[in-house]
């Protein structure tokens, strides 16, 4: 019976504490926001194994945004202090709400670890270390300011050095973070190398056509509030290597390249086609003044820097040499691009050598394909994701040495992408806590390891904030066990490796960092430089030139439109494929324009003798005039020969001009005579025609028949006179007498 009473207490209990909201019942966590929103149940103090209880809410879930951690790693007797904002979304509003921060329970011993933590979404397990109230309430659409301190953060943990993870929760939502401490040192720090690309963006206005447009494409892509300044406001005064376009540094191109200059002239500036016109802005050798100013600032500003950035030099116009080597042809094209930086590297001290396939994959195949890109230079190195590379004693280092010998540089893919995320400035101090308990958790797979290296590497997209990322790298370079290192030397001393094995592909660590894609759309793209397309476009490179050597402006021409045509085969395309469609379009249309309005005139000729001369019309609807224009005609059977091929032409512009060729009749009949169109280089250009020659050849017989015939008029001419002759008259005959009038 006594049994009984206490079943029947707990019973009533159990059913009471519901209805008096003091219930533990956990509350379904929501997912995260892009804002890094993380919902969890709202909590209560305690410093026992911490699960929060469910209170009343607003009927949408708050968001939470973390704006930093500090300071960067704590020591003996520091505080750590929280901070961030609570927005309240819903319509209603949230009474007395309190920020809290739970010390999880989970080791974070591994990466994996690390990564589970940071995905986590509801109640952390653990113990609250401290709380803050934002007030009476937080009105619906209202955003409050929270600091919540964390004291004695460095005693908290067993180990003298390491990342707390930490949970930071609002009502019913929850953000996870992390903090790094350390007590006392017992590790040999890792080294920290970065490379930040300085390229581009995909924007077709860039090339092609000069005018108001591509100079507004220049000063958008250039300019004080471009992307690219964006990332020389980051990284001007940060320990990284830039890897440059040489577009970026126009002057210091070689000569050969199809670069359009600030200066200069093309061989005539009295007849400007459309397609060099400008309104309002002058064109100074294909280039406005407007973008030649732009383009000269930001190249002054590269070069003053580079020196401090140990500067890798990127194949001409950022070639996309990770498609061109999987496209197991050569290309000529391809190769010249990578040659050119080389003159450019020289000149400012830095190094062409260097492959970076966007894609970051490493191969055998792959290597060798790249050593036959690069000619000249050689292949000194190339740059790969650590997750292409096989393990290496049960973790990983940046400076890495393939069976081949050549020396390779393996980036993280995860502290990559946590660098990437700081174009997002609501999420760039978590991905700085994040960035911290990652490196710890690869530090302690060897932590008495000394010369342990490891590379983060910026994509071509990246698009920093620049505050953000500048208090990234501020912190990361207060934590105490990554000392910074140049790629300069990880390329030296991967030259002393020990040689990878020839299997590639499995992951050097255990955990599972998210795509490269995530943050790169260059890497994550299908390559648009199919081999069938770079046949294509070395063609219409050729095609380019020739145009450019019989037309007036030629200079001007391949200038514009070789370097639009060089600049598909550019990587930046591969998020930007309607681009590359656009502005392969433009480089089309302007050599059709062209070639199709040089023709030969059809016509229909009748050549009655045995040897002579045929004139051919062509006609040049241009606006400006073409010269080394050859002709070539072909006669379709033998019955005529041409003696002399014409010799090259010039023809005004909207004008017309004859070809003069000597020619011998062989038979009589109809001989088509295939005309054919080309540049000096054997372009094949214009619209050739088939000429008709009606052929009537002539031989001795032709002057028998014609002394003949000749003979017969005159003979027929004397016997008409011989008839026509009077008869005479009889004497007896008398003569008539003229009559008179009166």
């Amino acid at each position: 019976m006594r049994r009984l009473g206490v079943c029947r207490a707990v019973t009533v209990v159990t059913l009471l504490l519901p209805a008096l909201g003091l219930a533990s019942f956990p509350a379904q966590a929501a997912p995260a926001s892009g804002t890094h929103s993380k919902a969890a149940p709202a909590s209560t103090t305690g410093t026992a194994a911490y699960r929060a209880p469910q209170e009343p809410a607003a009927d949408s879930r708050l968001q939470i945004t973390l704006t930093s951690v500090s300071p960067t790693i704590a020591t003996p007797g520091q505080a750590v202090t929280v901070q961030g904002t609570v927005t309240n979304p819903g319509s209603s509003a949230v009474s007395r709400p309190v920020a809290r921060v739970v010390l999880g329970d989970q080791q974070l011993a591994t990466r994996e670890a690390v990564d589970r933590w940071a995905a986590g979404q509801g109640p952390a397990e653990g113990r609250e270390v401290g709380r803050k109230g934002l007030g009476p309430s937080l009105a619906a659409g209202a955003t409050a300011s929270f600091s919540v301190s964390v004291k004695n953060a460095a005693s908290l943990r067993t180990p003298t050095y390491g990342a707390l993870p930490l949970s930071v929760e609002v009502g019913d939502a929850s953000l996870r973070t992390f903090a790094g401490y350390q007590r006392q040192k017992q590790y040999q720090p890792l080294r920290l190398g970065w490379v930040v690309p300085l390229t581009l963006d995909p924007d077709p206005a860039l090339f092609g056509a000069e005018g108001t447009a591509r100079t507004a494409a220049w000063e958008r892509v250039l300019g004080a509030s471009s992307r690219l300044t964006r990332v020389l406001e980051t990284t001007e005064s940060a320990p990284v290597t830039w890897a440059i376009d040489p577009t970026l540094l126009p002057s210091l191109l070689p000569e050969g390249a199809p670069e359009p200059k600030p200066t200069g002239k093309s061989k005539t500036q009295n007849n400007p086609t459309p397609s060099t016109q400008t309104q309002g802005d002058q064109t100074q050798g294909g280039q406005s003044t407007g973008e030649a100013a732009v383009r000269s600032a930001v190249e002054k500003r590269i070069r003053a820097a580079a020196p401090a950035h140990s500067p890798w030099v990127l194949p001409d116009t950022d070639a996309d040499i990770a498609a061109a080597a999987d496209a197991e042809t050569s290309s000529s094209l391809m190769s010249e691009l990578v040659s050119r930086s080389a003159t450019v590297a020289r000149a400012i001290d830095g190094r062409a050598d260097v492959a970076w396939p966007v894609d970051g994959r490493y191969t055998p195949a792959r290597e060798e394909a790249l050593r036959r890109l690069y000619r000249e230079p050689r292949l000194g190195a190339q740059l790969a994701a650590q997750s292409n590379l096989p393990l290496d004693a049960n973790t990983q280092d940046a400076h890495r040495r393939s069976a081949d010998g050549l020396p390779v540089l393996g980036y993280d893919d995860e502290l990559s992408n946590l660098f990437a995320g700081t174009s997002n400035p609501t999420g760039a101090a978590a991905d700085l806590q994040h960035f911290i308990a990652d490196t710890v958790a690869l530090l302690d797979e060897r932590p008495g390891t000394s010369s342990r290296s490891v590379l983060v590497v910026a994509p071509r997209s990246f698009d920093p904030d620049p505050t953000a990322a500048a208090a990234f790298l501020s912190g990361v370079s207060n934590i105490p066990w990554l000392a910074p290192v140049s790629t300069r030397t990880l390329l030296n001393e991967a030259k002393q490796a020990v040689p990878m094995p020839q299997e590639v592909g499995t992951r050097p660590t255990p955990t599972e960092a998210p795509s490269a894609s995530a943050t790169d759309p260059y890497a994550g793209a299908e390559p648009l430089l199919t081999p069938r397309r770079i046949a294509s476009l070395e063609q219409s490179l050729r095609t380019v030139r020739g145009v450019g050597l019989i037309r007036d402006d030629g200079d001007l021409f391949t200038r514009t439109w070789g370097r639009a045509a060089e600049q598909l085969a550019s990587t930046r395309w591969r998020s930007a494929p309607a681009g590359w469609n656009r502005l392969n379009a433009g480089v089309v249309s302007a050599t059709r324009d062209t070639t199709t309005a040089i023709k030969v005139s059809r016509r229909n000729i009748n050549f009655i003798a045995d040897t002579g001369r045929l004139q051919i019309t062509v006609e040049n609807e241009n606006d400006v005039a073409v010269e080394n224009v050859k002709l070539t005609l072909e006669p379709a059977n033998p019955r005529l020969r041409i003696d002399n091929q014409p010799p090259v032409m010039r023809i005004g512009a909207n004008s017309r001009a004859t070809a003069v060729v000597s020619v011998t009749t062989l038979a009589a009949g109809t001989v088509p005579i295939r005309t054919t169109l080309t540049t000096p280089d054997g372009t094949v250009i214009g619209q050739g025609a088939d000429v008709l020659v009606q052929v009537t050849p002539t031989g001795d017989w032709v002057y028998w028949t014609l002394g003949g015939i000749a003979g017969i008029i005159l003979l027929l001419g004397i016997w008409r006179s011989v008839r026509r002759k009077p008869a005479p008259r009889n004497a007896a005959e008398p003569v008539p007498t003229p009559e008179r009038t009166a």
